[in-house]
């Protein structure tokens, strides 16, 4: 019955009293104008103090690891509830190992339902359990509250923007699961230099010879000298690891894309990363997409920060399935601030004559230049002087997936 239903009644039966001169009518009508008194107290006062909140004890997951949801809700008023209902939305692809997820109207959402009473200034909290079992970064919320009064003649509701992401890391296997070699398995490159120089550690001088870089000219040792001088740095005994991997699993973007190869390019990238971080290489990481949110090109130059991994595996998270660009544009232009000598490492579903092209160039550079392609993709003819690996397609991934859950 609607609120103005219910006055109307009231008054009739009131009047009716006045009229029949009916003691007991008229009592009736002030007990229900009572009852009405405090329904329309209870609906506009019931969602005042009430709050939620969505508490994790890790917003950072690895494949396959678990963490604690704390659901808190507070009602911080002298009155109480007597029925509260909070439905919070979820991804689809997390994993709620205790609780029940209920269906909802939005496509990859489920709804976490808790129905409650409150008492005045009480606070009750809620403990679940979750497994980030989907490499992704999902988002939590936002909630929504209902409440009404006691004897359910009026609702209330309210939507909270409360949000909240949870990161899940890909899925890391050794490269021996990829099917690459244990030792060395991007080769040990050969170049016409002997050493590679590090331009952040400098050694000395030495008098400039055609062909020394005119970056590398120490002017304080030319002004002292009178005569130009060339800086000469110590060696360095590690060289850059600079991961190129392509999102595209079809030549054209039009054609769609194929999820499970992209799950198995993006485990490959990461492996090779954690690979490369134990090895004590300088890695980095370069996508032909971009990440959400923020829309950036995923572009990691090679370093040895303490944080580099998990910004790689990071960007990995959040990558957008879609790419924007070719593989082989990429390379191109990052190719320009690479370091001399630094082993490149592409990841592709796709092979074409672009790619090859700039494959070759890129070796005639002096670069170590590895390629792994998965799927239907092949190099064929193979390109001298680049090694190539073919890591397998479907069942491949599928195999590799139950290996990483076990």
């Amino acid at each position: 019955m609607t609120g103005n239903a219910w006055w109307t009644l009231i008054g009739l039966i009131a009047l009716l009293s006045i009229i029949l001169h009916h003691n007991l009518l008229f009592l009736m009508s002030l007990l229900l104008a009572l009852v009405g008194g405090m329904s329309l107290l209870w609906k506009r006062a019931c969602l005042v103090g009430v709050s939620y909140r969505r508490r994790f004890s890790n917003t950072r997951l690895f494949y396959g690891e678990e963490t604690d949801l704390y659901i808190e809700i507070v009602n911080a008023k002298p009155l109480p509830l007597a029925w509260l209902r909070a439905e919070d939305e979820f991804p689809g692809a997390v994993e709620l190992l205790t609780g029940k997820l209920h269906y909802s109207h939005r496509p990859n959402r489920r709804l976490l339902t808790n129905l409650l009473s409150l008492r005045w200034y009480e606070r009750v909290t809620r403990h679940y359990r979750l497994r980030g079992s989907h490499r992704g970064a999902w988002e939590f919320g936002p909630v929504e509250i209902t409440s009404g009064d006691i004897f359910g003649f009026s609702v209330q509701r309210e939507t909270l923007p409360e949000r909240q992401t949870l990161l899940v890391y890909p899925k890391i296997v050794p490269l021996t699961a990829l099917g690459l070699p244990a030792r060395h398995p991007f080769g040990d490159f050969k170049t016409p230099r002997r050493v590679m120089e590090d331009p952040l550690r400098l050694m000395g001088a030495r008098e400039y010879v055609p062909g020394d870089s005119f970056r590398h000219i120490h002017w304080k040792a030319t002004a002292r000298r009178q005569q130009l001088q060339t800086k000469v740095f110590e060696p360095s005994a590690t060289r850059p690891l600079a991961i190129f991997m392509n999102i595209n699993t079809y030549d054209r973007v039009y054609e769609g894309l194929d999820q499970e190869l992209q799950e198995y390019a993006i485990t490959t990238a990461a492996s090779i990363a954690r690979w490369g971080w134990d090895e004590g290489l300088q890695i980095g990481l370069y996508v032909n997409s971009v990440t959400q949110p923020g829309g950036q090109r995923i572009r990691i130059r090679p370093g040895s920060h303490p944080d580099q991994l998990i910004w790689i595996l990071e960007a990995l998270s959040r990558v957008v399935m879609y790419g924007r660009w070719p593989i082989e544009a990429i390379l191109q232009a990052e190719a320009m601030n690479l370091r001399y000598g630094t082993t490149i490492v592409v990841v592709t579903p796709v092979v074409n004559q672009y790619l090859r092209h700039t494959l070759a160039d890129l070796r005639q550079r002096e670069h170590g230049v590895t390629l792994i392609t998965l799927g239907q993709a092949e190099l064929d003819p193979p390109l001298p002087g680049i090694r190539h690996y073919h890591i397998g397609g479907h069942e491949e991934w599928h195999e590799l997936a139950s290996l990483a859950l076990a």
